[in-house]
C-alpha cells in the first residue's frame, strides 16, 4: 500500500508518517522544508519531494513521479493569526493558497492514481478552529471550514474512494510548543474537557484507522481528535 503525507517532515505529519510506516504503507513526503525532508529520508527511508503544495505545476510534477497511491493524506497548512482591522490580506491570502488550494491541488492531481486502487482514500486535515470561532484567527479557521466542505463533497463526488477529514484540538508540536510553556500548559488543560492537551499520536492513530480497512464503510466524515473541546462549553451545577 502507498501512502503519500503533504507537510509530513514535521509536527502531526511526521507522526502520520510513522504511524502509516507501522501499519505496512510505503509512504512518500511532501514538505516545503528541504532540511526537515531530510530528517524524514534519513528516519524513514522514505521518498520525499520538496513541494510547495499551493503551486499547482510542483505538485502535478511530484505526483507524476509516484507509481501508484492508495491514501492521499492533506496535512500540510499553515496559519497567521491576525486581528481583522490590522491584518495584511497579501499574507492571509498565502493561508488559503496552502491550507484550501494545497489541499486542491493535491487531491486533483492524485485522483487519476487513486481511482486505480481497489480500496483508497483521502484524509484531509482541519482544525478544531473551525468550531471554536477563536478571535484574531485572519483565514485560518475559515480555511478549515471550508476542508471540511470539500471533505463531504468529494465524499459523494469521488465515491467509492472514501473521504474523511480528522480535526485536531489543542497538539503539542515542535510549532506549538510555546504556547503551552509554563502556567499556560496547565490553563490551557483545564479548557480540555478530558483535562489534558494532545500530542501528535493522539492524531495520527485516527488517520492511521482511517486509511485502514477497519474504516472502510465510513465516508464523508469530519472527526475531531481534540479532548471534547468542540462538543460544546460543560455545563454547571
Amino acid at each position: 500500500m502507498q501512502a503519500l503525507v503533504t507537510g509530513g517532515a514535521q509536527g502531526i505529519g511526521y507522526q502520520i508518517v510513522e504511524s502509516l510506516i507501522s501499519d505496512g504503507f510505503s509512504v512518500t513526503v511532501f514538505d516545503v522544508n528541504p532540511e526537515t525532508l531530510k530528517k524524514v529520508k534519513t528516519n524513514f527511508g522514505c521518498e520525499v519531494f520538496a513541494v510547495d503544495v499551493s503551486i499547482e505545476s510542483d505538485v502535478k510534477e511530484a505526483i507524476s513521479q509516484l507509481k501508484s497511491l492508495d491514501a492521499l493524506i492533506n496535512n500540510a497548512g499553515i496559519w497567521k493569526p491576525e486581528p481583522l482591522d490590522t491584518l495584511d490580506i497579501e499574507i492571509q491570502k498565502t493561508v488559503w493558497e496552502t491550507n484550501v488550494l494545497g489541499t486542491l491541488n493535491c487531491t486533483k492531481h492524485a485522483l487519476p492514481k487513486l481511482q486505480k486502487s481497489d480500496s483508497s482514500c483521502v484524509i484531509n486535515l482541519t482544525s478544531a478552529a473551525s468550531r471554536t470561532n477563536s478571535p484574531g484567527l485572519g483565514m485560518y479557521a475559515a480555511s478549515k471550514a471550508a476542508i471540511e466542505t470539500l471533505t463531504r463533497q468529494w465524499s459523494l463526488e469521488l465515491a467509492p474512494i472514501r473521504v474523511n477529514a480528522v480535526g485536531p484540538g489543542m497538539v503539542i508540536t515542535e510549532g506549538t510548543a510555546s504556547n503551552y510553556q509554563g502556567k499556560a500548559l496547565g490553563i490551557r488543560s483545564q479548557a480540555v474537557p478530558l483535562k489534558r492537551i494532545g500530542g501528535p499520536a493522539d492524531i495520527s492513530q485516527v488517520v492511521s484507522f482511517l486509511a485502514s480497512p477497519k474504516s472502510s464503510y465510513i465516508t464523508g466524515q469530519v472527526i475531531f481528535v481534540d479532548g471534547g473541546v468542540t462538543a460544546g462549553a460543560p455545563g454547571h451545577n
